[in-house]
């Protein structure tokens, strides 16, 4: 079985205005990096309401597939692929406040995967599990 030819680049899927891939790269790269972030939080969970956070935390997983759907999805529909270099993992005292942040970023510069609807609907997976967390996080803990 061959495989399919890629579209010519006139066509609607591989049009060159539907996203800058560094940009792209650089959001997806922080949802990478803080579903490593939340993973650490998880394991860090001690003292009062620990088992609570440690079970709202436990998400990192479902965040890290939202990405990877995300990333998929841009790449499928632009052709252009991400490149990635070194991320930074930054660890606050206050999980609920980097998992808040995190969101805040998601949602603020969300403009950076393109304005196709099927990928900003990706994003809004992201946000779901970030959102889901934030409950259980101020209303569980």
């Amino acid at each position: 079985m061959s495989a399919m030819p890629r579209p010519a680049k006139s066509s609607m899927l591989y049009d060159d205005a539907k996203g800058d891939a560094s940009a792209a790269s650089e959001y997806v790269s922080r949802l990478l990096a803080g579903a490593a972030m939340i993973h650490m939080h998880h394991l860090m969970a001690t003292g009062p309401g620990s088992f609570a956070r440690h079970g709202a935390l436990g998400a990192y997983g479902d965040l890290a597939d939202a990405a990877d759907g995300l990333a998929e999805a841009y790449i499928g529909c632009t052709g252009k692929a991400l490149a990635f270099t070194s991320a930074t993992v930054a660890i606050g005292g206050d999980c609920t406040a980097d998992v808040r942040a995190l969101y805040e970023y998601t949602e603020k510069s969300r403009g950076a995967m393109g304005s196709e609807s099927h990928i900003q609907n990706e994003v809004d997976t992201v946000l779901n599990v970030l959102a889901s967390m934030l409950y259980k996080l101020n209303r569980l803990s």
